[in-house]
């Protein structure tokens, strides 16, 4: 898009669900959008690729509601400990399937079609001349940690038989969801602790991870189907919670803003809701209408409001899905109908 006279360009740095669907916004606004991505789309992501909890009416306002039309209905769950079967319901709302390389591309092109310029395979550097400041939006993802005790593995299993939509399953010092996506497959993403006892790489990684959390039987039906090895990725070096954005000058927007502990399944839906957060901000400061210092600390107000209470509840509710303590009071919570499970997950979204 070219620029318009007396309308500041915004640039985006980082092509996930919250830079793109921010930029489609935005250009949706006839604002001049620039947007740089580290990889080449379609690619994988460490991802549940399952959404829940973002309205119909934020992705009509984003301009990307149509790019999910296909995506895959899932209406009930089911939770597994070491023993089995711990809990079963349906999920109190219904949620979508689709798979980051499909969604991610499909995004793409939409924010190229409205005439945003895309630069992909470049990853920012932030050199001096281009330090991010005004008009500069990080959507990069997690900001890097130098230690982390976790590890994200994800894997697509083509065929993988579920008893439920949403399959989850805890074991020692993990757990690991299963999820239907488009073309008859099924996603797999884990979170585990890292154990110096695990070396498996690529396709074997995930599975193996699952067998050292005690979950044998579940490892055998991933062994069994098979992975494809193409949408095989692990990421490290994260932190749960709010982000440290105090030194950005930034907008800060998806995972580079807050990351929410998976077993939520409200990571994608908080990156839609944070861009949509942005949207209006953004909009203001590229007019003129709003100083870039004023823009950028109303919309670190409304993204700390909205997301607290679900990031506070969920960091308190983790260490009890991947411990053994943890797990038996939640089994005998279930065993006794007193799990709120309902009510758990909406205050998780």
């Amino acid at each position: 898009m070219a620029a318009i006279e007396g309308v500041n360009d915004i640039r985006i740095v980082g092509g996930g669900i919250a830079g793109l669907s921010l930029g489609v916004a935005l250009l949706n606004r006839n604002i001049p959008v620039r947007l740089q991505e580290a990889s080449s789309f379609p690619r994988h992501r460490v991802c549940g690729e399952f959404i829940s909890g973002v309205s119909g009416e934020t992705l009509q306002a984003l301009g990307v509601r149509d790019l999910l039309n296909d995506a895959e209905r899932l209406h009930s769950t089911a939770w597994y400990d070491r023993t089995g079967l711990v809990f079963s319901a349906p999920l109190p709302e219904p949620a979508l399937g689709i798979s980051r390389y499909r969604l991610d591309q499909r995004m793409a092109e939409r924010f190229a079609e409205k005439g945003g310029d895309l630069i992909e395979g470049e990853r920012f550097r932030g050199r001096k001349e281009e330090k991010p400041s005004q008009g500069f939006v990080l959507a990069t993802g997690r900001p890097v940690r130098t230690e982390s005790h976790w590890i994200g593995l994800k894997a697509h299993f083509p065929g993988l038989p579920l008893e439920a939509d949403l399959e989850m399953h805890l074991g020692e010092d993990g757990y690991l969801g299963l999820s239907r996506i488009e073309n008859g497959r099924v996603n797999a993403c884990g979170l585990f602790r890292k154990r110096g006892d695990v070396s498996a790489k690529g396709e074997e990684a995930l599975a193996t991870y699952v067998e050292a959390c005690g979950l044998d039987r579940l490892a055998g039906r991933l062994r069994e189907s098979g992975a494809d090895s193409e949408s095989c990725s692990g990421v490290s070096a994260f932190l749960f919670g709010a982000q440290d954005r105090a030194k950005e000058s930034a907008f800060c927007i998806g995972d580079r803003g807050s990351i929410i502990p998976p077993f939520t399944g409200n990571g994608m839906s908080m990156a839609f809701q944070s861009a949509e957060l942005a949207v209006p901000l953004l909009a203001a400061y590229s007019k003129g209408e709003l100083a870039w210092p004023d823009a950028l600390s109303q919309y670190r107000k409304r993204a700390t409001s909205k997301f607290r209470r679900r990031l506070a509840i969920s960091r308190w509710m983790h260490p009890i899905l991947s411990t053994p303590i943890g797990q038996a009071m939640l089994s005998n919570l279930s065993r006794k109908h007193l799990l709120p499970f309902g009510m758990i997950y909406r205050a998780t979204r």
